[in-house]
């Protein structure tokens, strides 16, 4: 089964928090998304960026970046990133949340 994980990121989140959040999505998980999509609400921090540009040179094409010019608000970022997700199955988590390794089974 293929599917996505969204999030969205804003600048007030912690770094460490979202290290560990794509550490349980992809290193941790016993089944891997084929696709995580992660919306940043508005210009980031130059520490969220490094993790960011960490996990983006490590996932590659699983990665998908979607910026945005000014921050929307989560429901709406949420939107937006739907919109770029490929699958008809969505995990949504936050940046600061972490899954049990069969979260996806």
């Amino acid at each position: 089964m293929n599917f996505s994980v969204l999030l969205s990121l804003y600048y007030k989140e912690s770094p460490l928090f979202l290290d560990l959040a794509l550490e349980s999505i992809w290193d941790k998980q016993r089944k891997k998304p084929n696709q995580i999509v992660l919306v940043l609400d508005g210009p980031i921090s130059d520490d969220l960026q490094f993790t960011v540009d960490k996990w983006k040179k490590k996932l590659l094409e699983i990665l998908q970046i979607v910026p945005l010019d000014k921050n929307v608000g989560l429901g709406n970022a949420l939107n937006i990133g739907l919109k770029k997700c490929e699958n008809d199955w969505v995990f949504r988590m936050d940046t600061d949340d972490i899954c049990k390794p069969d979260r996806f089974e």
